[in-house]
C-alpha cells in the first residue's frame, strides 16, 4: 500500500501517535484564497516558509504543518478557498506561544531558518512578499480542538496525498458520539479510511463563516475494498439517525503539496 499521510491534523512522530491525548490538540485551519495568476508563485512561497515550519516542529514549537492545494470544481464546482493551512500543536499553550511571536521575531525566525541554505536574495524577497502579503486575497481561519482521530497502521504523509475537508453543523446534543461511537468505528472496520479527525471549532476570524459548529477531515484509502454493505435494521436506523445529527455545509477535496512534521 502507497503510504500516505494524513493532514490536517496531522501529528509529529507516528510511534506517539497513539499515546497522543487527542483532546488537547489543537489544529489552525486556514482557508485561503488568492490573488489571480499567482497560484505557482504562491506554492514555491509555501516551500520557502517548509524550511522554518520543519524548524518549528524540530525544536517542539508545534507538531505538524501541512498545506493542501484545493480542488476547485468540489463541492459542486463552488469551492470556497484555494488553499488550506494546517498548523498542529499539541495543546492550546503551545498554540498560544507561537500566535504571539512578534513580527520582529518572525523576520529573525525567518533569517535563523534558511541560514546556509538559501540566497540572501530569496529570503529577501520572500520575507518582503510575506509583509507586503503579496499573496493573499482573502484569508479565514478557524481554532479547532480535536475530539477525536485515527490513522491506519503504515500511514505517512506523501506529498499528492488526497483529503476531504468538511464543514459540518451540530444539529443536536448526540451529534459527537454519533461520530465517534458509530462512524469512526465503522471507518475504521472497513478500512475505507486511512485517516479521520474530527474537531470542534472553538474561535474563528470575524469574516469566517459562522454557521459551522465542527469539522471534519480525512483521506480515503484508495485501496479500499468495494464491499456491499447489507445493514441490519438497527443499524440502518443507527445511521439514519447518525447523519440526521449533523448538516454538512460544505466539502473541498484537496491534495497534498508541502508538509511538515
Amino acid at each position: 500500500m502507497k503510504k500516505i499521510f494524513l493532514g490536517i491534523f496531522l501529528i509529529s512522530v507516528f510511534n506517539i501517535l497513539n499515546a497522543q491525548d487527542w483532546s488537547s490538540v489543537y489544529r489552525q485551519v486556514e482557508e485561503v484564497t488568492l490573488n489571480e495568476g499567482l497560484d505557482e508563485d504562491y506554492v514555491d512561497f509555501e516551500g520557502f516558509w517548509k524550511t522554518i515550519k520543519e524548524k518549528h516542529v524540530k525544536e517542539g514549537m508545534q507538531i505538524g504543518w501541512f498545506v493542501w492545494k484545493v480542488d476547485q470544481s468540489s463541492n459542486n464546482n463552488n469551492a470556497w478557498s484555494d488553499y488550506l493551512i494546517f498548523n498542529i500543536f499539541a495543546n492550546e499553550e503551545q498554540m498560544k506561544e507561537m500566535n504571539s511571536k512578534t513580527p520582529e521575531w518572525w523576520q529573525n525566525e525567518i533569517k535563523t531558518a534558511h541560514k546556509g541554505k538559501t540566497k540572501r536574495s530569496i529570503i529577501k524577497k520572500y520575507t518582503q512578499e510575506t509583509l507586503n502579503n503579496r499573496y493573499r486575497k482573502n484569508s479565514v481561519i478557524y481554532t479547532n480542538k480535536g475530539l477525536d482521530a485515527f490513522l491506519a497502521e503504515g500511514a505517512a504523509p506523501s506529498v499528492g496525498t488526497k483529503g476531504i475537508y468538511h464543514g459540518i453543523e451540530q444539529l443536536n446534543d448526540d451529534y459527537v458520539d454519533f461520530e465517534r461511537k458509530l462512524f469512526l468505528p465503522s471507518h475504521k472496520e472497513s478500512k475505507t479510511r486511512l485517516y479521520w479527525e474530527l474537531n470542534e471549532i472553538i474561535d474563528r476570524t470575524d469574516n469566517a463563516y459562522k454557521p459551522v459548529t465542527h469539522s471534519i477531515f480525512e483521506i480515503p484509502n484508495p485501496n479500499a475494498a468495494q464491499d456491499e454493505w447489507n445493514p441490519s435494521f438497527a443499524e440502518e436506523m443507527a445511521v439514519k439517525y447518525g447523519i440526521a445529527s449533523r448538516k454538512i455545509h460544505g466539502t473541498l477535496d484537496a491534495e497534498l503539496v508541502h508538509f511538515a512534521w
